[in-house]
């Protein structure tokens, strides 16, 4: 294990920050709504014995700060992967290891489709693929999204952030948050407003992919995801489910040891 490196990619609007530790093939992670590559640090030192792990916080999360004067606003899922195409050439010099979890799952596979050539392997831990689900799911999710836009219209982002997560894990996730944990969720309201909508997501595009697909989720998560899973089977040649008993939608960053086992097997098997 080794201490990330911290680096800021410019961008278009945007300054990336990205964080990179380990040695040997290379490695991507995409964080979570509302998470960032800081909270991906544990799953990261997992990994970077057996690769050249890089974790970047999209534009408006985490460390990455978007130009002065910039819309809190929906960012269409094609600007995320111009970003992480963009990042993945800085680093890399070969087809990469691409790890999602929840929102960042949805990334990854639409980088696998859009950008084929920078990815020899996927590996998804219950991607919020709206698109794929059925109709209760759908909408149920649209509801979410609409909510998220409508509060930061109303009173700002920093109320959106907490609609997100009372949307996701109920009304009673954001009464047992202490005074500082809710202010630290307030405080990632661009994210939530910039992701909630899932604004560009092309199920369709997904039969393009070409590579290895692992698409995850947790024992004990809502069965959105499950359902959403089966779904995206469908779409991806190829595509393989595996569960994570006992996991839940956060299993990526409070069973991290779990996590890095299943896409250690899976990024290291060359059959």
């Amino acid at each position: 294990m080794t201490e990330a490196e911290i680096r800021t990619l410019e961008r278009p609007g945007c300054a990336i920050a990205y964080r990179s530790q380990g040695a040997g093939p290379p490695l991507l992670l995409l964080h979570a709504t509302m998470s960032s590559s800081r909270e991906l640090g544990v799953l990261a030192r997992r990994l970077d014995g057996h690769f050249g792990v890089t974790s970047m916080d999209r534009r408006a999360s985490g460390e990455s700060s978007l130009a002065p004067g910039s819309a809190v606003a929906p960012i269409d899922v094609a600007v995320h992967v111009a970003d992480v195409a963009a990042l993945i050439e800085a680093v890399a010099d070969e087809p990469l290891v691409v790890v999602g979890h929840s929102y960042g799952g949805c990334l990854a596979l639409e980088l696998a489709a859009r950008r084929p050539e920078l990815v020899g392997r996927v590996w998804v831990y219950e991607p919020p693929y709206a698109q794929v689900g059925p109709p209760a799911v759908r909408q149920r999710l649209v509801e979410i999204g609409d909510r998220v836009q409508q509060a930061n219209e109303r009173s700002g982002p920093e109320d959106a952030a907490e609609v997100f997560l009372a949307g996701v894990a109920g009304a009673q996730a954001v009464e047992r948050l202490s005074a500082g944990a809710r202010e630290r969720i307030r405080g990632q309201g661009a994210a939530a407003v910039a992701e909630a909508s899932l604004l560009g997501l092309d199920p369709d595009g997904l039969g393009r992919i070409d590579c290895p697909v692992v698409v995850a989720t947790g024992g004990d998560s809502p069965e959105a995801y499950p359902v959403i899973a089966a779904g995206l089977l469908e779409k991806i040649p190829g595509a393989r489910r595996e569960l994570i008993d006992g996991g839940d939608h956060m299993a990526p960053l409070t069973r991290p040891g779990t996590i890095a086992t299943s896409i250690l097997e899976f990024a290291l098997d060359r059959t």
